[in-house]
């Protein structure tokens, strides 16, 4: 047998220990456990094993909020892309989704910003063995340490949107058992991910847009836009995704609202959802038919100009019916509720649609409506009025008004924040799987973020990541991450000198002599 052969055959039996150990891992979930005084006996005693300058200081807290409620164990998913485990999978989604936290755009960026902070990688549950060696023969130098860049991002392409949904709903139903996610109003709409023609299984749209030309005036321009679309489902107070679903930009979203709201049910459990303000792309007579009569769900949703309902409620505007209009005016608004209208044909089941085909005595099902012929102090000529459909009573039209202005908070605090602030549009791997693994751990972010921020006293309204990461940045200045054994701890830099027997002459940062009394130094 040659000498390369034998290399070979010794590369190979590396690469079966290393996975075999990667297995028992995997099984015990072993991760490092913060203990100060352990740690500081270790310090004193001169045994411990490195010390780093902390990481952001919000992940401190944060990883150990996510091991406590379970979510770790979530992550440890089987990969069925992978054929070859030298790093955890949980590890591996761990890490980019720490990548995601800190607000990093670029893999290029990953090496020093995300790799190159020790104490933090030792968070993730990386060893200080794994930091100086590294996982696998890719690349070389410390850029490989403890992977090659391209290690994690390829990671995306090898998990099915199957797998990324199951981690999603498994967390959101944690963060339900914990008592995060205790909304009865929901919001359901979607946004587009737009990536180029380039980016594999993307799917493709053109539409007509009006532009203004010196020669033609207004003209309709044809425009393609490439890429998918993320449909959520999200509640109002608490702004948890509880179900969501990516797909080509080109499908039509109303395919999936019902499985994507029977996941949300199996999520948050039964009975938990009240009211669904529905986007007007999801609006079909079936689907609605059932969201209020097979899962018992009421709903508010914008009508769309051109349906014969629409304009049946429009002629309505003058008239006076007892019991069946009701006039109500606000600040700037004025607002007719109406009974039982039954001119929306496709509102039904099946069935009932299949009659409406071929019978000629049709008799549509009744539902109620809302027009607004003044918003914002603008008057709305007849036949220009909004009208919104909804199956909840009203008599008091202004409140399925302001339910329904809720709806605007999925685009002002989530779809913006997830694009500006979480990069969710910034997608690393151009595949249909990397840009679904992406986007959905996002959303788990997002969600374990939100609620983390709940369980240490903060409030979730206008609070993106990006303050976040400002304000807890104050947090590890002057912090350094000293792993000793099977226990890390974070130390301010003058109370590591007060540790090792060099205390300063002058104490900027903390209380001396009360840290002293804390850990029982003499």
């Amino acid at each position: 047998m040659s000498k390369k052969e034998l290399e070979e055959m010794a590369r190979r039996r590396e690469q079966s220990e290393a996975a075999k150990e990667d297995n028992l891992s995997r099984i015990r979930w072993h991760w490092l456990t913060r203990n100060q005084k352990e740690v500081a006996k270790k310090v004193i005693g001169g045994d411990y094993r490195f010390l780093k300058v902390a990481g952001w200081g919000f992940l401190d807290k944060f990883i150990i909020f996510l091991k406590e409620i379970g979510y770790l164990m979530v992550l440890d998913v089987d990969g069925e892309g992978y054929e070859r485990k030298l790093i955890t999978i949980a590890k591996l989604l761990l890490t980019y989704e720490v990548k995601i936290l800190r607000g990093i755009g670029s893999m290029n960026q990953v090496p020093q910003l995300l790799f190159g902070d020790i104490g933090l990688m030792t968070l993730i549950g990386f060893t200080a063995e794994q930091m100086k060696k590294g996982h696998c023969k890719r690349g070389k130098g410390k850029a490989n340490k403890p992977m090659h860049k391209d290690t994690l991002a390829d990671a995306l392409d090898r998990f099915t949107p199957q797998e990324m949904e199951r981690i999603l709903n498994a967390g959101v139903k944690i963060l339900a058992e914990k008592g995060f996610i205790k909304d009865r109003d929901y919001i359901m709409d979607d946004t587009s991910l737009e990536t180029t023609e380039k980016c594999e299984g993307c799917g493709r749209k053109t539409v007509l847009e009006k532009k203004t030309t010196k020669e033609n005036g207004i003209v309709e321009i044809p425009v393609t836009t490439y890429g998918f679309k993320l449909l959520i489902i999200r509640g109002v107070k608490s702004r948890q995704v509880v179900a969501a679903k990516v797909i080509k930009i080109d499908e039509d979203a109303r395919e999936y609202a019902l499985p994507l709201l029977q996941q949300a049910i199996k999520n948050i459990g039964e009975d938990k959802i009240k009211l669904l303000l529905i986007d007007r792309g999801f609006i079909d007579g079936i689907i609605l038919w059932k969201i209020k009569h097979n899962l018992g769900i009421d709903f508010i949703v914008p009508l769309k100009k051109d349906m014969r309902i629409t304009a049946n409620a429009r002629g309505l505007r003058n008239t006076e019916i007892k019991g069946k209009i009701y006039r109500a005016s606000g600040k700037n608004i004025s607002v007719i509720g109406i009974n039982d209208l039954t001119s929306y044909d496709q509102y039904g089941d099946e069935e009932h649609n299949q009659e409406n085909k071929f019978s000629k005595d049709f008799t549509g099902n009744k539902i109620n409506a809302v027009m607004v012929t003044e918003w914002g102090g603008k008057v709305y000529p007849a036949g220009k009025e909004k009208v919104f459909l909804t199956t909840l009573q009203i008599n008091r039209p202004l409140q399925i008004i302001d339910k329904y202005d809720l709806r605007s908070l999925i685009e002002n605090t989530t779809f913006r924040e997830l694009k500006q602030g979480w990069l969710i549009n910034k997608v690393q791997k151009k595949t249909r799987n990397g840009v679904t693994s992406h986007a959905i751990l996002t959303l788990c972010m997002y969600n374990m973020t939100n609620a983390h921020r709940t369980e240490m006293g903060e409030k979730l309204t206008e609070k993106g990541i990006r303050r976040f990461r400002l304000q807890t940045y104050s947090e590890t200045r002057n912090k350094i991450v000293i792993a000793s054994g099977d226990y890390y701890g974070v130390f301010d830099i003058e109370e590591f000198a007060i540790l090792i027997g060099k205390p300063p002459d002058e104490f900027w940062s903390i209380d001396p002599e009360k840290f002293k009394k804390d850990y029982d130094l003499k």
